[in-house]
């Protein structure tokens, strides 16, 4: 049986690697964050955020994820990968590009 930790990631890893193969011109997206998905996100959001998650697919089947709080009156259905990529960098640790650059590179099993 998986702990909770390993069941949250299975759960998050599917969405978005089903949401990709759906959405194969994108390389970003933003959802809602699933209660448990980041070891450094606890509590809940400031007053009038709600937390999302972006993930940002380097290529098919390596990605990226970050959370992030944004006004629960944002449209985010609205928003480019461009916007989500501005935003990916703006909360992402020092050294963000350098580990999607190393993403792209990665040579993954067929």
């Amino acid at each position: 049986m998986k702990n909770g930790k390993a069941l949250v990631n299975e759960i998050a890893t599917t969405g978005d690697a089903s949401w990709f193969d759906k959405n194969p011109e994108r390389r970003l997206r933003i959802r809602a964050m699933i209660p448990g998905e980041f070891d450094d996100v606890g509590g809940p959001p400031p007053v009038g955020m709600a937390w999302r998650t972006i993930v940002l697919e380097a290529q098919p089947g390596a990605r990226s994820r970050q959370a992030i709080a944004l006004p629960m009156s944002m449209a985010i259905e609205t928003l480019t990968d461009g916007d989500l990529f501005d935003l990916f960098l703006q909360v992402a640790p020092k050294g963000a590009r350098q580990v999607i650059a190393s993403l792209r590179k990665v040579k993954l099993p067929d």
